[in-house]
């Protein structure tokens, strides 16, 4: 017997209708699906590209790699 068979007869026994209705606790958390562009500047960018390859460097250094 599933677990969703379990907690089906446990909500039936208490008439709790299951709701997948998504309430926002905050009025900035809207789903609307759009995509937000980074607002970095190309330089920005290149700088953190840049600091990532000498972390990646340090850390293979380290290892003896």
């Amino acid at each position: 017997m599933s677990i969703s068979m379990h907690l089906d007869e446990y909500m039936a026994r208490r008439g709790i209708v299951p709701d997948d209705t998504v309430v926002n606790d905050d009025p900035c958390a809207i789903f609307d699906g759009k995509v937000e562009r980074d607002g970095r500047s190309q330089q920005d960018l290149e700088e953190s590209e840049r600091r990532l390859e000498e972390a990646e460097s340090a850390i293979l250094d380290a290892l003896g790699d």
